[in-house]
Order: C-alpha cells, then structure tokens, then sequence
C-alpha cells in the first residue's frame, strides 16, 4: 500500500501542475480556454474522428461519439461555417447526410494534436516513466469506469480514447 503521504503530495503536484499550466499558456498566449479544450469536447471529438475514418455519415458520427442527433448537427454546421469540414448527400442514399474533413481541418486536428511544450523538460527516460505512470492511472480509471458502468454510459466514449486518442501521438 503506498505511502499516503506521498500520495497527498503527487495530488497536490497534479493539482499545482494545473494551475502553473493555466497561468504558464495564458502568459506565452499558447493557448486560449477555448482553443485549449476545443480537441476534447464536440467539434474537436467530431474533427478527431474523421481524421481517423474520414466520410461517415452524421447519424454514424453520433453514434460513434455518444452525441446526441442535435448535437451532431450543431457541431457539424459550426465545422462547416469554419471550413473544417464538408458535408454532401449519400449518392447511395439522398437522405444520408455524409461529413468529410477539410484539409484545413486535417491542419487544424494535426496543430491541436502537437505534443506539449511543457514535455519538454523531460528527458527520455522521464518520458518513458511518466507515460507508465499515466498508463497505470488510466488503466485503474477504466476499471473504476467499467465496475461502475452498469448502463454503459461510457463505453462508447471510452472505446473512442482507447482506438484513438491514446495513441494519437504515437
């Protein structure tokens, strides 16, 4: 059993890092809050799903994601209006709606996706030790998520993570 007060200090490190990150991407204009979340959440989610399995259709899209059929649509209509994506009738079927990703989407997904500067500081080694560490947290995580996850609230997120996110850098 770890050593709960090493555990309290590498929590309160994480929560530290959070912070000192914020402030450090507000300082160097790296970032703003909304270009900072925008990969993870809808249209960031939508963008990273296509540059994975380009051409799907929007009902694939929300489903694929968890999103509802309104969501989809809202997020996929704001893609359009920024050029990041395109959206055509199926040839196959008139009332299928099929979404494309734009280069300067591929651009804007490849820019999102660039490692942190903060990695930086570490040496080799220290990545590999820290990308074990998160590997062992996550892994805990999922097992908490699948025991608590009776109605499979989470699956498809979480399948989503593991084909994709996971290993976007790799």
């Amino acid at each position: 059993m770890p050593n709960l007060l090493k555990q309290k200090n590498a929590a309160g490190k994480l929560i530290e890092f959070g912070m000192v990150r914020h402030v450090a991407d507000k300082v160097t204009h790296r970032n703003s809050d909304e270009e900072g979340k925008f990969m993870f959440q809808g249209q960031g989610k939508i963008l990273l799903a296509l540059s994975q399995t380009n051409g799907l259709s929007q009902k694939e899209l929300a489903t694929r994601l968890d999103l509802t059929a309104q969501s989809t649509a809202e997020f996929v209509n704001k893609l359009v209006k920024k050029g990041l994506v395109t959206k055509e009738k199926s040839t196959t079927d008139r009332r299928m709606t099929i979404i494309r990703i734009t280069d300067l989407g591929r651009q804007t997904t490849t820019m999102e996706s660039a490692v942190p500067e903060f990695l930086n500081a570490l040496t080799d080694e220290e990545l590999d030790q820290f990308a074990n560490i998160l590997t062992k947290i996550n892994t805990h995580l999922y097992a908490e998520i699948d025991n608590a996850d009776h109605q499979n609230i989470f699956s498809k997120s979480k399948q989503m993570i593991k084909d994709g996110i996971r290993d976007w850098f790799l």
